[in-house]
């Protein structure tokens, strides 16, 4: 009873020294800051005004009067654009080269908008003095067999775009605007193109590339799927492209890009570029024309190198040859040469492969050679090297030193193994950078390979490689002790296996020609030296 009493006595105490605290000691609420309701106040205006300016948007929008959707085909010997005068002017592509032609007679829509449009002619809203309505009423106004002709007008602007083909994979578009208001205008002009996602997979990556006068950028999916990628400076042109096949927008020297920026559609359906180019002041009644370069085709050197429209744009640069830049370009360019001329030899894909595969082996075989004879010489002092290791393996210094007397009195250098390969790996890699943008193989089939640009659907090529390439490390002689050449026999085929599950087919040609090649050459090179060992016991 008494430690109830207790305790009832120091909860009503508690309470007392709190509501005391509470009415003559507790700090005074904090006044309100004056900065930050002016900053919210502001905040709330600027909200409003911005809701207004959308309300305004949407009420100008639909004061236009609506103009029925038209569509068109232009045409070349080697591509046909859709066009359209809704949202942006190219809706489709189509390849008419009988190798891009699909089972149901169409050729192929590398674009793959899927409802998205290109060559969106647009102005920055921030920068330009009159309204231009996200969807503007484009009045059809010329068209033939090469040209769609648009125009837009309002009280205080007229827009006309031009879109053109010229050759093969080329175009021109041209834009104009003139100020039809009494009053001095200034615009900024943007230009988004799109180019579809699609089924995206970790061999046919899709890329928005924006070049500079000194370099060049690359955005993924993945690079832009938060928030989109700016590139400033002079902008040479913008890409958007997938393994094989790339479009593209070249300003003419006198339009000055002066930012390109890489994003999504709002659906990620597609991956969009948009060049934005320096304001521009007219005066009433004054206009300006804006001229660009247009590609819409496949990545083949030759095409990307001698772009017409605006010459010296080095489209060729979209072509991505690998890690050692400029060397990796020269030897694919030689590559690609001779790939071309064992197919008009042939007339069979795969075969000129095996073909390129045999020419690369046989430059390469001095140093193959080379780098033979010296793992056999390694593999010979490995005893004595072992031994080595056993008695001074607490005197690392000492050890370095006998091991390097090892190898001067064998003849032996342990990087002599390695420099071959190193010396080689540039032409490895340009190999398959040709290989691998090769156009001229999409589609093409080999054998039991429906397309030399897809894996092998019944996977006999990874598997027949991994069991070659195990006999092959088998049948080398290595440097290194016997239970790490058990190891890498087991582990490097597998590594491999796996590798070429996934990659397209035609390299996949390529690398089993390879290992078949080097069996070849290490049972010619290594025979003569089991023979005289024979003899010898």
């Amino acid at each position: 009873m008494d430690l109830q009493r207790r305790t009832l006595l120091a909860i009503v105490s508690c309470v007392l020294i709190w509501l005391v605290y509470e009415r003559f000691f507790a700090p005074p609420l904090p006044e309100p800051n004056t900065q930050e309701l002016q900053a919210d106040s502001a905040k709330k205006e600027a909200d409003a005004k911005a809701a207004e300016e959308k309300a305004e948007e949407r009420k100008a929008a639909a004061a236009v009067p609506k103009v029925p959707v038209a569509e068109h085909r232009l045409k070349t010997d080697l591509l046909a654009l859709d066009v359209t005068n809704h949202r942006g002017l190219v809706r489709g592509t189509e390849l008419l080269s009988k190798h891009f032609i699909n089972p149901d007679g169409r050729g192929e829509d590398f674009l793959r908008l899927d409802g998205n449009r290109s060559l969106v002619i647009g102005f920055d809203g921030s920068e330009t003095d009159f309204k231009f309505p996200r969807d503007p009423a484009w009045e059809p106004t010329g068209k033939s067999d090469t040209d769609w002709s648009v125009a837009f007008k309002n009280a205080d602007v007229e827009v006309k775009g031009a879109l053109a083909v010229t050759t093969g994979y080329e175009g021109t578009l041209t834009i104009g605007v003139a100020n039809v208001s009494s009053e001095t205008q200034q615009h900024r002009l943007t230009l988004l193109s799109a180019f579809g996602i699609g089924a995206e997979n970790s061999y046919d990556v899709h890329r928005g590339v924006c070049a500079t006068t000194d370099d060049w950028e690359a955005f993924t999916p993945s690079d832009v799927k938060d928030s989109s990628s700016e590139v400033r400076g002079r902008i040479r042109w913008s890409g958007l492209d997938s393994k094989y096949f790339a479009s593209a927008v070249v300003p003419t020297p006198e339009v000055a890009v002066q930012s390109c920026r890489v994003g999504q559609t709002s659906d990620g359906k597609a991956l969009t570029t948009t060049l934005t180019v320096e304001p521009v002041t007219l005066a009433a009644g004054e206009s300006h024309q804006y001229v660009f370069g247009v590609y819409f085709g496949t990545k083949e050197l030759e095409r990307l190198e001698n772009f017409q429209a605006v010459p010296g744009a080095h489209l060729e640069d979209m072509i991505d040859w690998g890690w050692f830049g400029g060397l990796n370009r020269f030897l694919g360019e030689w590559m690609i040469y001779l790939l071309r001329a064992f197919y008009n030899l042939t007339g069979v894909w795969g075969v000129a492969i095996i073909l390129l595969t045999i020419v690369v082996k046989v430059l390469t075989l001095p140093l193959t050679f080379k780098q033979m004879r010296s793992m056999k010489k390694m593999r010979e002092i490995q005893p004595e090297l072992e031994e080595i290791k056993k008695k001074y393996g607490d005197d690392r210094v000492r050890q370095a030193q006998e091991m390097q007397a090892l190898f001067q009195r064998a003849g032996v250098s342990p990087l002599a193994g390695c420099l071959p390969m190193l010396i080689q790996l540039p032409i490895w890699i340009a190999l398959y950078a040709t290989l691998n943008t090769a156009v001229e193989l999409y589609r093409v089939p080999f054998l039991w390979l429906p397309d030399l640009t897809q894996q092998d659907p019944y996977y006999i090529l990874p598997l027949a490689m991994g069991a070659l390439m195990y006999i092959q490390m088998k049948a080398t002689p290595s440097g290194v002790d016997n239970e790490q050449a058990r190891m890498m026999a087991w582990m490097m085929p597998i590594i491999f296996t796996v590798m070429m599950l996934f990659l397209p087919s035609g390299l996949g040609v390529y690398i089993f020609a390879n290992v078949l090649l080097s069996l070849i050459q290490t049972l010619i090179q290594v025979r003569p030296t089991q023979t005289a060992a024979v003899k010898k016991s």
